[in-house]
């Protein structure tokens, strides 16, 4: 492949999934071309074992234009109740039912939104509605990245079409998205690192009799199976007549590729014969895994391609949201001639401790399953079964429930180790995976107030860096500099009681917040070289306290 032929975009991205569309979406909307390469049939999602978009990917959402749209485009109708039921089969008994586990009306007051529980058909429906809103994006269907050579100039891609014709792009930087089984970590010679926590197996299936046999509590959002098959299996609604059945470890000596063997555990979780059609599924294994590193020159990793994180807690894609945030404004400011080389290697170190924190408590979630909760005689009919269910069901609340609270992992990742933003020495405790404490010393996310006239903070943070001023702090000459370098930086002064908030909040005079809702910087003052602060959150510069 040639380096003479002129650039094609400045960004390539290598898959079109989740990952790959928020990266285009986000680069889009700072007026950055991107094309994105995808090797399936226009309209056509992949059925994963995806569901939901949790708190911290719904906030990117929101300022991508579409949180509103994703709630709108969820096909799970409304006759589901969103609950999560512990039952020994879906015509058996009723151990435990949670009301509304994954309905979110009312909003956090620590965040801009609430999760939405919504399969993947609906979470792509929606990315797709976006990108042809947004001109800047080229989103080529049934185009596949085959392989790719950089240069200090540049990435050259050779594109493969259905027909099996090929051609070449050029762009300054490649993101491959390809997804956790993709090659094209094979051409950086890249391996994940990490541990397989189990062998399990998840299908997509179609049945029009199973709503109707689900006798065990209302039709929910999850339903654990529990019974002395000791099984870990669960059923999830995906559509009117569509579901998605896991169990995770699979059975030892089923083959969880073989569909006549998967369809008798599917039979035995609902407890009855009933019409199953498959529409997709197979064997898989429950990985954390981690690439060494994100960054290669000009080509960059992200979502499953460069890391793996186990299904229970729900951060797989989520986590790959959270480097397409992270990675977009990165590579806009170095389209844009604003950022410095310590952006791309910050993306690395950024999105490396996050995913790792995210995995150790993933990890821990998966500890703790039917096989350990279940006891003999739990699907007796009358009083002795009551007995070992009532009995169950305490060590469900007391042992399980604690796998529920995970909303350390969605909002209290830091990026304590970050090149580009400026440490303050405030000593922090370890992030926790289960609850969230808001902090705004830099690298953590930007403590969030709803404002008084009901907007959100975030709503009022600017495409690149804002400058919360909160009290006496004199930052003219850093609006001055921003501007003459075509740093893009607004200033956003709160009123009354909401000024009062959130100098409580961030407990200094002024802080800057990225577009990506992390703190930069804070303090009461500015510092003597207010350049050199720009150098370093842009990338040019190592911090110095000078």
């Amino acid at each position: 492949m040639g380096t003479d032929r002129p650039v094609d975009a400045p960004v390539i991205i290598a898959g079109g999934g989740p990952v790959g569309s928020s990266l285009a979406i986000d680069l889009a909307l700072r007026g950055v071309p991107s094309i994105v390469l995808e090797r399936r049939e226009k309209g056509r999602p992949f059925l994963l074992r995806t569901n939901m978009t949790n708190v911290r990917s719904m906030e990117h959402f929101r300022r991508w234009g579409m949180a509103d749209a994703l709630r709108r485009n969820d096909p799970v109708p409304d006759d589901i109740q969103r609950d999560v039921s512990f039952v020994t089969r879906l015509n058996g008994h009723l151990l435990l039912n949670l009301p509304r586990t994954y309905e979110w009306s009312e909003p956090l007051p620590f965040a801009s939104e609430v999760a939405e529980w919504a399969p993947n058909e609906g979470i792509e429906k929606t990315m797709w509605e976006r990108v042809e809103q947004l001109p800047p994006i080229d989103y080529r269907f049934e185009n596949e990245v085959r392989t790719f050579t950089q240069d200090g100039d540049g990435v050259s891609v050779e594109v493969a079409r259905a027909d099996g014709t090929t051609y070449e792009l050029r762009g300054d930087y490649l993101v491959v998205s390809d997804g956790s089984r993709g090659n094209l970590r094979r051409v950086l010679n890249v391996r994940h690192e990490g541990r397989t926590l189990a062998m399990s197996l998840s299908w997509h299936f179609r049945s029009k009799q199973l709503k109707e046999v689900w006798s065990a509590g209302p039709v929910v959002s999850m339903a654990y199976i529990y019974n002395e098959d000791r099984g870990s299996d669960l059923i999830t609604p995906q559509g009117p007549d569509t579901w998605q059945y896991f169990a995770g470890p699979a059975p030892e000596g089923v083959d969880g590729d073989d569909w006549e063997q998967v369809k008798q555990l599917i039979l035995k979780a609902v407890g009855q014969e009933i019409d199953v059609e498959p529409l997709s599924g197979g064997a898989f294994g429950e990985n954390s895994l981690l690439a060494p590193r994100l960054d290669y020159g000009r080509v960059m990793l992200a979502g499953d391609a460069a890391h793996m994180v186990s299904p229970q807690g729900g951060f797989g894609m989520n986590s790959g949201i959270g480097d397409a945030a992270d990675l977009g404004w990165k590579l806009a400011a170095l389209v844009q001639g604003w950022g410095g080389p310590m952006l791309i290697p910050s993306y690395s170190i950024d999105r490396r401790e996050a995913v790792r924190f995210i995995q150790l408590g993933s990890e821990a979630n998966h500890a703790l399953g039917a096989i350990e909760l279940v006891q003999p005689g739990i699907e007796e009919d009358g009083p002795a079964g009551d007995t070992v269910r009532e009995a169950v069901k305490d060590d469900i609340l007391e042992r399980k429930l604690v796998q529920f609270k995970r909303m350390g992992g969605q909002l209290g990742y830091r990026y304590s180790s970050s090149p580009v933003i400026v440490r303050d020495g405030t000593e922090q405790p370890p992030p926790a995976f289960a609850d969230y404490t808001p902090s705004a010393a830099p690298g953590n996310r930007a403590p969030h107030l709803w404002l008084a006239d009901g907007s959100s903070l975030y709503d009022h943070l600017g495409i690149g860096f804002t400058l919360l001023d909160l009290g006496d702090c004199e930052f003219s000459d850093l609006l001055k500099h921003a501007e003459r370098r075509g740093i893009p930086l607004q200033v956003f002064t709160p009123v009354g009681e909401d000024r009062e908030a959130l100098r409580t909040l961030y407990e200094r005079d002024a802080a800057l917040v990225r577009s990506d809702h992390h703190v930069a910087w804070r303090s009461d003052e500015l510092p003597a070289d207010v350049e050199h602060l720009l150098d370093v959150i842009t990338g040019h510069a190592s911090w110095s306290s000078r």
